[in-house]
């Protein structure tokens, strides 16, 4: 198991299996490279199971979702027009990262787009 870096997600690993990543790496137009291994991207201390994203194409995400590992696929949350590394409509707040600076910026936790605001505002 890899270190874990203490950004307020959830972090539990969990293995994917082989079958998971054969099926996903060949979809045309996949945006990543599936990984043998991942950690749960929900905040730590969500209520249900944990997920992962494995593979993205078009606007279309795919998901390991586990207490029981399972994939589930659905659009990737993008609510009040935020780049949100979570599926539509997930629990707790937002994983943001800024893709429109000149180097990506974040991630952040944040409610709104107006919470992600006052985080970033110069001190």
């Amino acid at each position: 198991m890899g270190i874990s870096i203490d950004d307020g997600a959830c972090g539990v690993w969990q293995r994917v299996p082989d079958e998971v990543i054969s099926r996903l790496d060949g979809i045309p137009g996949a945006a990543y490279e599936v990984a043998d291994e991942v950690t749960c991207a929900l905040e730590a201390g969500h209520p249900d199971n944990h997920m992962a994203v494995l593979q993205g194409w078009g606007n279309q995400e795919a998901w390991l979702i586990w207490a029981t590992p399972t994939t589930a696929t659905a659009p990737g949350c993008r609510a009040d027009g935020l780049t949100c590394l979570l599926p539509e409509g997930h629990v707790g707040r937002h994983h943001v990262i800024m893709t429109d600076v000149v180097e990506d910026e974040g991630p952040y936790w944040c409610e709104s787009r107006a919470d992600l605001e006052l985080q970033r505002a110069p001190i």
